[in-house]
């Protein structure tokens, strides 16, 4: 996920933010890969990229537009659930807004993290 900058001076309550965004995406993907699953990436309205094990390249995908959805893919049973990822609210903490409640278990602890930084 790239903090996307301009030639503009950018706030540090901005900056800030995004790099909370981002802390709890990356937990979120970490608990995801750490399950088995696989994960593809939905930028904004963009059609789904193909899914991927590989941490590095589903971050690359994260942040470039102002939502995005990451879509779980279980290896024996196919398309499992999603994420909907919004930037830009409150101070980062509410990044993740919604998910499939099958995925609780392994994000329950990544919103419990994203609650303690606000």
């Amino acid at each position: 996920m790239s903090i996307v900058t301009t030639a503009y001076p950018v706030a540090p309550s901005v900056t800030k933010r995004q790099k909370i965004e981002r802390a709890i995406v990356s937990r979120a993907v970490t608990a995801l890969l750490s399950a088995g699953y696989w994960l593809a990436v939905c930028q904004g309205d963009e059609n789904e990229q193909p899914p991927s094990r590989y941490k590095r390249d589903i971050m690359k995908l994260l942040g470039e537009c102002d939502d995005d959805r990451i879509i779980v893919y279980s290896p024996a049973k196919g398309r499992l659930g999603w994420l909907y990822l919004v930037y830009g609210n409150d101070n980062g903490e509410t990044v993740i807004t919604d998910y499939t409640t099958n995925l609780d278990p392994q994000l329950q602890p990544v919103q419990d993290y994203a609650e303690t930084l606000v």
